[in-house]
C-alpha cells in the first residue's frame, strides 16, 4: 500500500495527495487505514440510495458507493482479479480488483467500489476504490455517535437499570432471588442439569462475576456459547468444561479440575476479566465499548496473540462467528437490540 505522499518526476517534482493516488490506484487489493477510507467515502460516496443505483444502474456509471459485508470467495482469471462480498441485506456483489484479495474468506470489509460502463441493467460491473475492516470501522462509527442516557448496574444483591426515558418504578431484589432467577435461566439452557447443579453454577457466576466485577449476563452468554452448559463438555481441541477452558490456560489461572463447576466458572471469569483488561487497557466496565468486548472475546476464542497479530478480530471464520454469537446471546438476555 501506498503511505504518505508519494514524488512522482515529470518535468519538475510534483507532489500528488494521497487520497487522489488511493482512488485513482488501488493498486493492491489490500484494506486501507479506516481514517484514509473514512476520508474517501467523505469525498466520493455518492448519497444515492442503493435501491436508486439499482433500479437505474447506467444513470449513475462512475458513482461510488459502500458495500459492506463478508468476503465469501475470490478470484483470478488472467489479468482480471476480484472478489466477492456476501451482504446480510443486499445479496452478493462481485468486485473487480488490480489485484488478489490479502484476507481469508469469511473476512468481514467495508467496500467502496465505483459503478462500472459495464452496468448497463444492473449493478454487474463493479470496481474496488478502496475497502476497510468492517469491525474498526464501526467501532469509529459507534464512537461518533452520541451515548445515550442509560445506566445499568448490577451485583448479586440487586439489579436496577435505569434510563432517561423510563418512568417505570424501579425494583430491587434479593441475592437469593437473583439467585434463583439464574437458577431457572440455567435450567432452562441445559434441562439435564439437576437443582444442586444448576444452583451452584448461578451461584459460582454471580459470586465470581461480582468480584472481578464483571456482568453475570455476559458470563452466561460466554458459557452458553461454549458449553451450552454442559458441565462434562470436551472440545475435539481438549476444551474442558462449562467456559471450554484449555489445560494450559485452567492450569494458568490455579484450574486444578476444569470440570469442577465452581472452579471452571471462577478460571472462565478470570479468564474473560483478563482478556477485558489486556484488550481495553484496563478500561472501567462502564467505560467499555462493544469494540471492546469483540476483541476480547476474540482473545478468549483464539488468543491474545491472534487479536495482536491482526490488529483486531483475526479473519478467522470460527471465531469471527465466535464473536457474533456471544454478542448476540448477550444482548438477548440484556433485551438489548
Amino acid at each position: 500500500m501506498l503511505r504518505g505522499n508519494v514524488v512522482l518526476k515529470f518535468k519538475s517534482y510534483i507532489i500528488i495527495p494521497l487520497l487522489l493516488i488511493l482512488i485513482a490506484s488501488a493498486a493492491e487489493c489490500a484494506p486501507v487505514n479506516v481514517k484514509q477510507y473514512l476520508a474517501l467515502r467523505r469525498q466520493y460516496a455518492t448519497s444515492v440510495p442503493y435501491e436508486t443505483l439499482k433500479a437505474d444502474a447506467p444513470s449513475y456509471i462512475g458513482k461510488v458507493f459502500e458495500i459492506r459485508g463478508a468476503m465469501s470467495g475470490h478470484y483470478k482469471c488472467g489479468d482480471t482479479c476480484g472478489f466477492i462480498i456476501n451482504t446480510p441485506d443486499k445479496g452478493s456483489f462481485t468486485i473487480s480488483a488490480d489485484a488478489p484479495p490479502v484476507d481469508s474468506l469469511g473476512t468481514e470489509l467495508a467496500c467502496l467500489v465505483k459503478i462500472g460502463e459495464r452496468s448497463t441493467c444492473s449493478l454487474s460491473d463493479l470496481r474496488l476504490v478502496a475497502c476497510t475492516y468492517e469491525v474498526e470501522l464501526s467501532r469509529l462509527e459507534e464512537k461518533a455517535k452520541p451515548k445515550p442516557a442509560v445506566q445499568v448496574t448490577q451485583s448479586p444483591s440487586n439489579l436496577t437499570t435505569t434510563s432517561a426515558k423510563d418512568t417505570q418504578p424501579q425494583y430491587h431484589i434479593t441475592a437469593e432471588q437473583l439467585v434463583g432467577v439464574y437458577k431457572r435461566a440455567i435450567k432452562r439452557f441445559n434441562s439435564r442439569l439437576s437443582d444442586k447443579q444448576a444452583d451452584t453454577i448461578a451461584r459460582s457466576v454471580l459470586g465470581f462475576s461480582y468480584r472481578y466485577k464483571l456482568d453475570p449476563r455476559l458470563v452466561c452468554a460466554v458459557i452458553l456459547a461454549e458449553s451450552h452448559f454442559r458441565i462434562e463438555a470436551t472440545s475435539h481441541c481438549g476444551a474442558q468444561g462449562l467456559g471450554q477452558l484449555m489445560p494450559s490456560t485452567a492450569a494458568g489461572l490455579g484450574v486444578n479440575n476444569a470440570y469442577d463447576p465452581v472452579a471452571n466458572v471462577y478460571g472462565s471469569v478470570r479468564y474473560i476479566k483478563g482478556m477485558l483488561d489486556r484488550m481495553s487497557g484496563n478500561k472501567e466496565w462502564s467505560e467499555l465499548t462493544w469494540y471492546d468486548l469483540a476483541l476480547a472475546l476474540a482473545a478468549y476464542n483464539a488468543g491474545p496473540g491472534a487479536v495482536k497479530k491482526h490488529g483486531g478480530v483475526p479473519p478467522y471464520r470460527e471465531t469471527q462467528a465466535y464473536v457474533k454469537r456471544v454478542v448476540s446471546i448477550y444482548k438477548q438476555l440484556c433485551g438489548v437490540k
